[in-house]
């Protein structure tokens, strides 16, 4: 059992043959799994996630620590607003390996997904406690800061300001493209607020 606290990443099929070339002893796939099972593994498929820097989890934090206090009112003048890709290429969640229960996010089972890879939709939405934004397609290209603007923040994002009124509070990611200058000069000129 100390192989499988070693390679936690190998399957019970790769298990069994690194147990065969260590002792010369076969066992079937099924015995591998019994005796994993008895040590209180199970297999799991990683969990992803986003690569945090320590300036991330600081500046999280102090938001968190900003906004505990926040009540129903509050919250319902903010659009939370993103974007996404769907992806069309099977993701790598199909890798299992074995861990204890409550050990899913100890970093040495957690895969680290690089953002945006492979074909797909690109989609831009926002929420907020009392309503939505329509869906928006992205469609020919990436969302520069010239299309942010013409696509998401004039047609969507002012209109949806106008309907919560002087205290709307948009929250969207902190990407270079969302915090550039004619970002921040637009939504100045329009008087709109940005959760920092």
């Amino acid at each position: 059992m100390l192989t499988v606290f070693g390679h936690r990443n190998m399957n019970d099929t790769l298990l069994q043959q690194h147990l065969r070339s260590a002792t010369g002893t076969t066992v079937s796939t099924q015995t591998v799994r019994n005796r994993i099972h008895g040590v209180g593994l199970y297999a799991h498929r990683r969990m992803v996630c986003v690569r945090l820097t320590s300036r991330n989890r600081h500046d999280r934090r102090e938001g968190a620590a900003e906004h505990v206090n926040w009540r129903r009112n509050e919250w319902s003048n903010v659009l939370f607003s993103d974007e996404t890709r769907f992806s069309v290429q099977p993701d790598n969640r199909r890798i299992f390996l074995w861990r204890d229960r409550g050990s899913r996010n100890n970093p040495a089972f957690v895969h680290e997904s690089v953002r945006f890879g492979g074909g797909g939709v690109f989609v831009h939405g926002g929420i907020s406690i009392d309503g939505r934004t329509d869906l928006y397609i992205i469609r020919d290209g990436p969302l520069t800061v010239r299309r942010y603007i013409d696509e998401i923040l004039r047609p969507i994002v002012v209109p949806y300001a106008a309907a919560i009124g002087e205290d709307f509070i948009l929250m969207d990611d902190n990407s270079r493209a969302r915090r550039a200058n004619l970002v921040e000069d637009f939504l100045f000129e329009e008087g709109i607020v940005r959760m920092e």
